[in-house]
């Protein structure tokens, strides 16, 4: 399973990302920022489809054009939902919700791009979603949070530009800043999602901040995340931090390697349903 935030739909970058990802064989992606890929009787997203031998499943954002990809693997993987707008109207871009069978188990991938400005609205939005940790619930969240995680460290907020400061700090009532803004990620974490990293025991990566020079931060910003139900399968974590991939976009690819045939006790439906052949868009 894996994210990948592209920046502003790849340009001229897309197919340096597309053999990166392919080499990485995954059998479900989610991609950001897919900017202008509804172009052209959506010739981008096939085009995509096709590069990484997936079918995809496309979801609109509400601003910036944002839009999300969420591609799979057939035949070991089948889409048997799609929602484009899981939540609609609630998100700055989009959440969407795939039941994808993967082996028989059907597991909810929850896609999405959080709020990047405001911290407040990103919590809002991260509200939505909590209720797919339930500790019965197959599921999946995938994306740009745009959220640290609970032990990224805060920059030097002396040599940090001002004027971008509100979009990861606490802003008091009076409009001064406080610490660095966890609550997104405390509010996933403690509705039971569980964090690869974390759970392995292994350091969290950066996956942003190496890109702008004048916001020069390593820190999280992009996630697997697993419901408890889930957690039993997850074997690696890696993020891919080549200078190869740091060259391609302001994020860097994030997979996790889940083995689901720790999760016996989960039911399987053993239901085999045709391919789609197109996006799906709402």
């Amino acid at each position: 399973m894996g994210t990948y935030n592209l920046l502003n739909g790849s340009g001229d970058r897309w197919q340096g990302q597309m053999e990166v990802l392919a080499g990485l064989q995954l059998d479900v992606l989610g991609l950001q920022e897919a900017k202008h890929w509804d172009r052209d009787d959506m010739a981008r997203v096939y085009d995509t489809a096709w590069a990484l031998g997936m079918q995809p499943l496309f979801a609109p954002s509400n601003n910036h054009g944002c839009h999300l990809v969420t591609l799979y693997r057939e035949p070991r993987v089948r889409c048997r939902r799609f929602r484009a707008h899981a939540v609609s109207g609630a998100f700055h871009h989009t959440a969407s919700r795939a039941v994808l069978s993967i082996d028989g188990l059907d597991i909810r991938v929850l896609h999405t791009h959080l709020n990047p400005v405001d911290g407040d609205a990103r919590l809002g939005e991260a509200r939505w979603l909590t209720e797919y940790a339930a500790p019965k619930h197959a599921s999946l969240l995938i994306g740009d949070l745009n959220t640290v995680g609970l032990k990224c460290k805060a920059p030097d907020w002396t040599r940090f530009p001002r004027q971008l400061q509100s979009r990861h700090r606490l802003v008091r009532a009076d409009g001064s800043y406080g610490g660095l803004d966890r609550r997104t990620m405390a509010a996933l974490i403690k509705a039971g999602f569980i964090d690869p990293p974390v759970q392995l025991h292994e350091p969290a990566q950066r996956t942003a901040g190496y890109w702008n020079k004048a916001e020069l931060w390593d820190h999280r910003s992009d996630y697997v995340l697993l419901s408890p139900a889930m957690a039993p399968a997850l074997c690696t974590y890696e993020v891919v931090d080549t200078e190869t991939t740091r060259a391609l976009s302001d994020h860097l690819p994030v997979v996790a390697t889940l083995n689901l045939d720790a999760l016996q006790d989960l039911p399987r439906t053993g239901v085999l349903h045709p391919p789609r052949r197109e996006p799906v868009a709402a």
